[in-house]
């Protein structure tokens, strides 16, 4: 079943549908000024020119919204139908618009960010860098990022995340440059970049959000075991799906690896062993990483106890 929100045009749509509205003009005018066999004025002239101010509210009124459904959703706009289905949808991200004039506020763009032109997940990048990763698709562009807010636009908003929350994308940080993905929780991903930007080296273990009651014991003692035995850090980043070990020191490197090497001798086949903090996507536990020994970032997200160096590296930027 497809769902419908209708949204305030931007002034960018305005000035689009300026050519539509041209061409309707032309054609009432030459109508009517064929059906009178007179010039167009007074009268006629203020009700062809109704007539075009009518034409344009219809448009900016049913030709702005987006429609969402099982497969995908399309940008309608007044002279663009765009579709994308889901699959090919990596994430959400607002970006921001200077306005380039003195006391104006910004404007904000609520954008898809397709799959193959995602940011690295767990990197830390610069306000700059993560610029380059926000040039998707825009869905709406909301007057603020004011999550209480009441008005019109912000409504709208809410509409729309709630429409791409029940279709498997949570919505973004209120704020530009941020990107966000399904495939890992908010705190994971912030903890991989802290543990990046802290040259941390880690190792993920993807367990599935179903472990088995013989399977329970690997994660409660034998992997901590042998995190230690190869000299891991007491901190652990444990997701509902995975659990992240962390090395770090002069021979960090070499401790993950050492660990990354044995946890693959003791886990299940069915288990996924890599390096990095957040996990790569379905690759089996026998299969190596590629760039195998990188900081933890390389894949990344972040320990219970790395939870509290996350916040604070959240609360930095």
């Amino acid at each position: 079943m497809a769902t419908t929100v209708r949204l305030s045009p931007l002034l960018e749509e305005h000035s689009r549908a300026l050519g539509v509205d041209l061409g309707y003009f032309v054609v009432v005018y030459a109508v009517v000024a064929f059906s009178t066999h007179t010039d167009v004025r007074g009268w006629w002239a203020l009700a062809v020119l109704g007539s075009v101010v009518v034409f344009h509210w219809l448009q900016m009124r049913f030709l702005v919204k987006l429609v969402f459904d099982d497969q995908g959703v399309t940008i309608q706009r007044v002279v663009r139908r765009r579709r994308f289905a889901w699959a090919g949808i990596a994430g959400l991200v607002y970006s921001e618009r200077g306005s380039g004039t003195a006391n104006t506020p910004s404007t904000y763009q609520l954008r898809l960010v397709l799959r193959g032109q995602e940011p690295p997940l767990g990197r830390f990048l610069t306000q700059v860098q993560r610029q380059d990763y926000c040039g998707g698709p825009v869905l709406m562009a909301p007057a603020t990022l004011d999550d209480d807010g009441e008005s019109k636009g912000d409504h709208q908003r809410r509409l729309v995340l709630k429409e791409l929350e029940e279709h498997g994308f949570p919505p973004p940080a209120m704020k530009p440059w941020e990107f966000r993905t399904p495939r890992f929780s908010a705190r994971a991903l912030t903890a991989a970049v802290a543990m990046d930007l802290r040259g941390t080296h880690a190792v993920a273990v993807r367990h599935g959000a179903g472990v088995a009651a013989e399977e329970r014991p690997l994660l409660a003692r034998t992997l901590p075991e042998l995190a230690e035995a190869n000299g891991g850090a007491d901190t652990t980043l444990r997701e509902p799906d995975f659990v992240s070990f962390f090395f770090e020191g002069p021979a960090a490197a070499d401790h993950a690896a050492a660990f990354l090497a044995a946890a693959r001798e003791v886990v299940p086949a069915h288990w996924g062993v890599t390096a990095g903090t957040l996990p790569a996507e379905e690759e089996p536990s026998g299969v190596a990483a590629p760039g195998a020994m990188g900081p933890a970032g390389a894949r990344a997200a972040a320990p219970a106890s790395v939870s509290a160096v996350a916040e604070r590296e959240e609360d930095a930027r």
